[in-house]
């Protein structure tokens, strides 16, 4: 016979991950221009690096459509700083999300 107790440590502590910028998912960002006052605000479902990376090959496609910050980049010569993006804000659920990027939209001068 042995005593077990009912209280484990693992109940009260709590390990989490620590995740890198780049790597979190649902969030909502803001690229900032290297020049001036300018920025992009965007959401994501998916990991943050993957979206920046697809802004950037986009940026360098030969296309017809662009995106906003193709356009911007291109039409208006920002050039924005993709070492340092900004995570405004983390939601899972897509509407709040979509909310919060109108939000912070809407906030930029």
């Amino acid at each position: 016979m042995a005593y077990r107790g009912i209280n484990k440590l693992n109940r009260f502590i709590k390990v989490q991950k620590v995740l890198s910028r780049s790597s979190q998912s649902n969030v909502v960002y803001k690229i900032d221009c290297k020049d001036c006052d300018a920025s992009y605000v965007g959401q994501t479902s998916r990991c943050l690096k993957t979206r920046i990376t697809e802004h950037k090959n986009h940026i360098n496609r030969n296309t017809t459509q662009h995106s906003v910050i193709t356009q911007y980049r291109i039409d208006l010569g920002y050039d924005f700083n993709w070492d340092k993006v900004h995570i405004l804000d983390k939601e899972q659920i897509l509407h709040k999300r979509l909310l919060s990027e109108m939000i912070h939209i809407k906030r930029q001068k």
